[in-house]
């Protein structure tokens, strides 16, 4: 079959082998999970076409390049929550503090790319914080804070490999428990306060991360 084409219904394939429906539904799940099948919500079952590959790169000018490049779209959503404990820990709020949370859902055509989830605390820059354009992975955020002057000191990033949950099954379209790279960053102040934090799920099939440090104007010196 031709990538992008459909398969012929589950009946129908159950039919043709000669197979029970759990076990062409096991079958499926394999192709799945080996990125060969794409299974679309309410239209079926699809010879996954090839996908480009999308780099997250710590350097945002590096990032900035590569995002035009690859022809992504960026779908932004605000909402106000109270912080759940997880994020009260990560964020080093009260539980139940207040939260602006921004979801970025970046695609190409119609295929998902990277879902993050960037939470700022609603006493740091409440609703009123300076718009910029928004980037894949939220790193305009950090932009926005430095616009309403706050001082950023540092960010961290923790890079983890797992399954993704079921909401990042279904915002993304991959196979549930489908590997993920997840990565969570934190962003600080002069003062030590957390200032940002983003959870993100990059499917593993398209994404490849890479991680930019430069030498300090001491290094260089004694280099020389």
């Amino acid at each position: 079959m031709a990538l992008g084409e459909q398969l012929p219904s589950e009946p129908e394939l159950a039919s043709r082998y000669q197979v029970s429906k759990p076990t062409l539904r096991n079958a499926l799940d394999v192709l799945q999970r080996e990125g060969l099948v794409e299974k679309l919500h309410g239209r079926g079952n699809f010879v996954r076409r090839l996908l480009p590959q999308v780099t997250y790169d710590s350097d945002r000018r590096a990032a900035e390049a590569r995002t035009t490049a690859a022809a992504l779209q960026i779908r932004v959503s605000s909402s106000k929550l109270k912080a759940p404990d997880e994020l009260s820990a990560l964020l080093r709020v009260p539980s139940g503090a207040w939260l602006t949370e921004h979801i970025y859902l970046t695609h190409q055509e119609e295929c998902p790319y990277s879902l993050a989830r960037v939470y700022v605390p609603y006493d740091v820059a409440g609703p009123g914080m300076p718009t910029t354009t928004p980037s894949p992975w939220g790193d305009d955020i950090r932009e926005r804070l430095t616009t309403a002057g706050i001082q950023l000191a540092s960010t961290v990033h923790r890079v983890t490999p797992r399954p993704s949950t079921p909401e990042e099954a279904e915002a993304l379209r991959i196979t549930a428990r489908a590997a993920v790279l997840a990565i969570e960053r934190v962003t600080t102040d002069v003062t030590g306060r957390v200032v940002e934090a983003a959870l993100l799920a990059l499917p593993c099939d398209r994404t490849e991360a890479i991680f930019t440090t430069y030498a300090s104007i001491d290094e260089l010196q004694v280099a020389q």
